[in-house]
């Protein structure tokens, strides 16, 4: 007899651990994406170039670099990998294993043209859809692969950080070294080369490039502030870079790593909270030493005057930028599992469960809120506001995905670009409508 036709799962099949996770990933990357956002790509992770580097906008950013930058991220690209095991293995129960394969390719490739829509349409430049879309469809044909196997595989794409960093590294100190001979030649005298001369004005440069220069911050600036067909202008070439260079070179082993440990630790029970309760308290322990290490990391660069300059320093970072991310990331949802066994915090865990069922529709709602905001077609805000005040920002957005996904629960079963997405995959109409209003997402 054959099996029925593959169907979106239903709100009681749900992963409540899953979900809790996913909300806090949700609302947890806005915390950095916020900066990207609101100023200049410089100021993301350099405080000193925009944004402040004092008082509580300084804290604002130790907060940042410790716990948020790169962990949500790297959680939703955990949940991501382990969704597609979830999926695949449900199929497996109801009989349809062999449909598999062209359900998760259809899911991963949808998410393309989302994502060049998110990108290029509401003008978001740190868009995540496009690149999962991609690489997910990629770490399908990995699904059934051991967990083990599937960790190895996440740590050693992750470890493609280490011969980058080094590569970055090398070329800074040989930019360096050239612009001190250059300096040498000049003082005896002597002619200058013209690579040692393009060495010392490229260094001299980074040097002069913190703090920002407000004349050339408004450069930028401007045309964001301006209608949409300027900033539509404005960036199409980064668009274009990121969608593409950066990818393939950078961007393919972070979005891989973090997907296959996804998938690995999802089979191992660790998202769905099967795990024991030392597992947990380890990885909370791990995460916990290494935010101290970044805690530490960010001192040193805050006391070198948060200077491009200080190489040594961003070597440190950029070749374990990887293994830091995921330790802390993994912290992050281990203590969060904790909290939903023991039952506490039910109205905490609640509000991002909610968040987490209707992940996709949250995270174009950030995109709206901020670009109306910041962006020329709405506020015109950008490049404005202290860093500390981003923060508020950032609770005011939270609290608008919490309470919009607890009033849309009441009465629908799926999230607004939930429901599109699993018809497009299923090709098939899911109900949307519940039969009844309820007290509290189910």
């Amino acid at each position: 007899m054959e099996s029925a036709a593959p169907a979106p799962v239903s709100p009681l099949e749900r992963i409540l651990t899953i979900d809790v996770v996913r909300g806090l990933a949700v609302l947890g990357i806005l915390v950095m994406n916020i900066v990207e956002f609101a100023w200049p790509e410089q100021a993301y992770e350099n405080p000193a170039y925009a944004g402040g580097a004092h008082g509580l906008d300084l804290a604002s950013w130790y907060l940042q670099a410790t716990l948020f930058d790169g962990k949500m991220r790297a959680l939703f690209s955990m949940l991501f990998g382990a969704g597609l095991v979830l999926i695949a293995a449900r199929m497996a129960a109801k009989g349809q294993g062999e449909r598999t394969a062209d359900l998760l390719l259809r899911r991963c490739l949808w998410l393309v043209p989302l994502g060049i829509l998110h990108r290029f349409g509401l003008q978001w430049t740190g868009d995540i859809l496009y690149q999962y879309g991609l690489l997910g469809a990629l770490a399908v044909a990995f699904r059934n692969l051991r967990p083990r196997t599937l960790i190895i595989l996440g740590l050693c794409a992750l470890t493609a950080f280490v011969p980058i960093g080094l590569l970055r590294h090398s070329r800074q100190v040989k930019m360096r070294e050239q612009a001190a001979q250059a300096v040498v030649l000049e003082e005896r005298g002597d002619k200058v080369p013209d690579e040692l001369t393009a060495a010392r004005r490229r260094w001299e440069a980074l040097q002069k490039s913190v703090p920002g220069d407000p004349k050339e911050i408004e450069k930028v600036a401007a045309p964001l502030r301006s209608g949409y067909l300027e900033v539509f202008a404005a960036r199409w070439d980064y668009h274009h870079t990121f969608q593409s260079a950066y990818l393939y070179y950078y961007f393919v082993w972070d979005v891989l790593g973090m997907v296959f440990l996804g998938m690995g630790l999802m089979k191992l029970g660790f998202f769905s909270g099967r795990c024991r309760t030392s597992v947990y308290v380890g990885c909370l322990v791990v995460g916990g030493l290494v935010a101290a290490a970044l805690a530490a990391w960010a001192q040193r660069w805050h006391a070198s005057g948060f200077s491009p300059t200080a190489i040594d320093l961003r070597m440190l970072k950029d070749t374990t930028y990887g293994y830091t991310r995921g330790a802390v990331a993994l912290a992050w949802a281990s203590a969060l599992i904790l909290v939903v066994r023991a039952g506490w915090l039910t109205w905490v865990t609640g509000a991002f469960a909610a968040v987490g069922r209707m992940a996709f529709s949250n995270y174009i709602l950030q995109t709206v809120c901020c670009t109306l905001l910041f962006l020329g077609y709405g506020l015109g805000q950008f490049a404005t506001w202290s860093r500390s005040t981003l923060m508020l920002v950032v609770a005011i957005v939270s609290l608008i995905q919490i309470l919009f996904s607890l009033a849309w629960q009441r009465w629908f079963l799926f999230g607004p670009l939930e429901w599109v997405w699993r018809a497009l995959t299923y090709w098939q109409r899911p109900p949307l409508l519940r039969r009844a209003p309820t007290s509290t997402p189910g």
